[in-house]
């Protein structure tokens, strides 16, 4: 049965609701706002991977990778000389030691939940990149405060219940020969536990850039 008192906070609710659009425009007009920036980075979607794993209807670990190719590190670049007010000529060697640490590592961002850390000895879930069926392990899997711009690329994957991680492999193998060989369409990083498994594929061109 529905009080007064309930239809009272129903209707208070109602007219909330329709008066929230105007009490926005109404903030937006009278508090200061500051200058938008750009921030669209489309480019960098194509990059970003998602998987969730469940185990019957419990999730068993969710993981967001975002690989840093070229592409990605030069929308990286493009925001933080905005955010930092550099020049041309400063924005450029930026940019060049950007893409000098790919020429030295093939570099991911992965969230991972707070329950399913990543890079520990006895971690239950591991990581490897395959590349023209050849596996690699990385040389390195840490835990990092993942930087603005790269938190705004993740968008609402990046939450509080996650954990940023920084996953770098060697660009080159045992022979100084680059893993992303001209003769490579894609790559894939695994992600497995001791039962389950999963992975995450990027397809590439010829000229390194990804497929849509």
């Amino acid at each position: 049965m529905i009080t007064k008192f309930d239809k009272k906070v129903l209707l208070f609710f109602v007219c909330c609701l329709c008066n929230c659009g105007k009490l926005v425009k109404w903030g937006e007009s009278n508090f200061y706002q500051g200058e938008e920036l750009p921030t669209e980075q489309p480019v960098v979607q194509q990059y970003i991977r998602s998987v969730t794993i469940y185990d019957q209807f419990t999730t068993q670990a969710i993981f967001d990778v975002l690989w840093l190719s070229d592409e990605v590190r030069s929308a990286y670049t493009d925001i933080y000389a905005v955010k930092y007010g550099k020049n041309d000529e400063q924005k450029k060697v930026f940019l060049r030691r950007q893409l000098e640490e790919n020429k030295h590592f093939i570099t991911f961002y992965v969230l991972s939940l707070y329950e399913v850390p990543l890079g520990d000895a006895n971690a239950e879930w591991s990581l490897f990149l395959n590349i023209n069926d050849e596996n690699y392990l990385p040389i390195e899997v840490k835990s990092i405060d993942l930087m603005p711009e790269y938190i705004e690329f993740f968008g609402k994957k990046f939450t509080r219940f996650k954990v940023a991680y920084q996953v770098k492999f060697d660009a080159l193998d045992i022979e100084d020969n680059l893993l992303f060989s001209p003769d490579v369409d894609q790559f894939s990083l695994y992600f497995r536990s001791v039962d389950k498994g999963t992975q995450l594929v990027w397809h590439m061109s010829e000229n390194m850039n990804m497929i849509v």
